[in-house]
């Protein structure tokens, strides 16, 4: 009989600590926070210009770790929030500029421009609360880092 009491706490307790990991996953927070969740060293910077009247998308990467940073600066001036799986439309063929940040595992997070959303490993989507972004800033460092 003690036994099943101590596995009943026990299921509530840790039903309690997912119920509130859950709804924490979903709050808002700053990019710095998300970036420090990740957990990694960003090396390399790709860019991607959507396909424009027929011609193939633009590709060029940038290695220059001040380059990294310097993009890292920018974006801890907002904040993101996990989307829940029915806010994102599978669907969705995004065709605009885009950032992946990739560190030196291959692991990587996409910032897409148009859309304001955050994609990590392709699979958990992030969109910025307090956007739009400042699309000024972000023509200026495109244009400075195109190849």
């Amino acid at each position: 009989m003690k036994i099943r009491a101590f596995l009943l706490i026990a299921l509530i307790i840790g039903g309690m600590y997912t119920m509130i990991e859950t709804i924490n996953d979903f709050k808002e927070k700053s990019f710095p926070e998300f970036i420090d969740a990740v957990d990694t060293e960003f090396a390399m910077l790709t860019f991607t210009k959507p396909m424009m009247n027929g011609s193939p998308a633009e590709t060029w990467s940038i290695d220059d770790e001040h380059k990294v940073d310097e993009l890292l600066q920018f974006l801890e001036n907002y904040h993101v929030k996990k989307l829940k799986p029915e806010e994102i439309d599978p669907d969705d063929n995004i065709d605009e500029f885009s950032i992946s940040l990739r560190d030196s595992e291959g692991n990587n997070i996409t910032i897409v421009i148009a859309e304001n959303l955050i994609i990590q490993n392709s699979l958990l989507y992030y969109e910025i609360v307090d956007g739009p972004l400042d699309v000024d800033w972000i023509v200026r460092f495109f244009v400075s880092n195109q190849s």
